[in-house]
């Protein structure tokens, strides 16, 4: 995401994406008696995800949520200090890994879809105390289908307008 002078806000996502938040946000604003900006328009949608679904995320005890905790909520890739708050599989699923904790390690965002899930960054052995972590030269052939999906989504860029 990119600010921009006037007050917007750049976002590139996948054309399908930009066609659900365009549905989204002529839905709230209909819902609205009163003319919405973005980024009213933006808070209520969250607000309403949140308020939704957060029922549905009090304290499972996921294997996600237990990796995660045992990493004391941070992020595990060496150098980093953000919070964890995604669980990485060790072993991708698609490659027969398990849920198993043993197979998961706390990651922050960033780290989780900008790096290991792009090829920068890459983890193997056993969690928690086994893992070697390889960084830099990206390797497409490491992530076969998931490297091909990434490269052929195709992306728009919409600009939100404050």
């Amino acid at each position: 995401a990119q600010m921009r002078a006037q007050g917007g806000l750049v976002l590139p996502m996948p054309e399908s994406v930009a066609r659900l938040l365009d549905d989204a946000f002529r839905a709230v604003r209909v819902a609205s008696p009163s003319p919405l900006g973005a980024d009213e328009c933006l808070f209520r949608i969250a607000d309403h995800f949140v308020s939704t679904w957060e029922h549905e995320l009090e304290h499972r005890p996921t294997p996600a949520r237990r990796a995660v905790t045992r990493d004391r909520g941070l992020c595990q890739v060496p150098g980093c200090s953000r919070p964890a708050c995604h669980a990485h599989h060790v072993q991708f699923r698609s490659r027969g890994g398990s849920d198993d904790t043993s197979n998961l390690v706390g990651v922050c965002v960033v780290h989780h879809l900008a790096c290991i899930h792009r090829g920068w960054v890459r983890v193997s052995g056993v969690a928690p105390d086994d893992l070697e972590w390889e960084m830099g030269e990206r390797r497409d052939e490491d992530f076969g289908d998931v490297a091909a999906i990434l490269r052929a989504t195709p992306e728009v860029t919409v600009y939100v307008q404050a």
